[in-house]
């Protein structure tokens, strides 16, 4: 299973980033395959064997009157009832995020830029920054998803953390000598940062932007709407960049992705 595209579909990419697009849809279907396998394997259910009928029967009882997952902790399986959890939002998420990645890379070769930076904020800006959590702080992770305080997760609680986080993620997908927490954060969340991406991804959502000064839209403009869309400038810098967050983006898939396995391979033995 491949979505590279072939050469004819290039053709409008500047010849200088081409390697790197067919390197990002490595990466993509990298991902698109783990998911495809680990669904056909039903990865996301969690099996518990129960050592008396009565209790299979209170778990069944449980689970049509609330759900799986309440009947999970009514048995005091909290340990599978977290792992179903995490599985089915690294499921989800990755299907998301691929998906999300996919038509951005197909709205820049055609050089719809607006489109494309539109799609790519999503999966930088919200997902990355839920795997990264995910992967440095498990635990953490699920006490506040589940605490029933949506305003927990909000990306504005995760602001002042996001840079810390991710350098815990890097440490946990050992690749400490490859990128580092700086590097990635900088690029996609630092408004300053004329190389980064943030500030692009806020003209392709806003047609006009004045909250700070480095994002200002320029006068008698709208932002990117008058943009000649065979310039290449947005093409290097984007480029120049996008390949670092890209592989640490598909690492920390894969670990969670692991993770999975992990628990199939060495699940706990059946409850009492």
């Amino acid at each position: 299973m491949s979505f590279v595209s072939s050469s004819k579909q290039l053709a409008r990419l500047p010849s200088e980033v081409r390697l790197a697009h067919y390197y990002f849809f490595y990466l993509h279907d990298a991902i698109a395959r783990m998911f495809v396998e680990y669904e056909a394997a039903n990865a996301m259910e969690i099996k518990v064997n129960f050592e008396g009928k009565s209790k299979a029967k209170e778990f069944s009882k449980n689970a049509k009157r609330y759900d799986p997952i309440t009947a999970l902790r009514h048995a005091g399986l909290h340990a599978e009832a977290k792992r179903t959890v995490l599985n089915a939002i690294t499921m989800a998420m990755s299907s998301d995020c691929a998906h999300h990645i996919y038509e951005a890379l197909k709205c820049f070769e055609k050089r719809k830029i607006i489109p494309g930076f539109s799609l790519l904020r999503k999966p930088l800006l919200d997902n990355l920054s839920y795997f990264s959590w995910m992967v440095a702080d498990e635990d953490g992770f699920y006490d506040d998803f589940t605490c029933g305080d949506v305003s927990k997760i909000t990306q504005k609680k995760l602001g002042n953390r996001r840079k810390e986080l991710i350098e815990n993620a890097i440490k946990a997908i050992e690749v400490e000598g490859l990128c580092s927490a700086g590097q990635i954060h900088d690029i996609i969340f630092n408004s300053k940062n004329d190389s980064g991406l943030y500030g692009y991804f806020q003209h392709a959502l806003h047609l006009v932007t004045v909250e700070r000064l480095e994002l200002k839209t320029s006068p008698e403009n709208f932002n990117f709407i008058f943009k000649n869309p065979n310039d290449d400038d947005v093409y290097l810098t984007l480029y120049s960049v996008l390949p670092l967050v890209i592989f640490y983006l598909a690492r920390v898939v894969m670990h969670l992705f692991d993770r999975i396995s992990r628990w199939i391979l060495f699940r706990r033995p059946p409850s009492s």
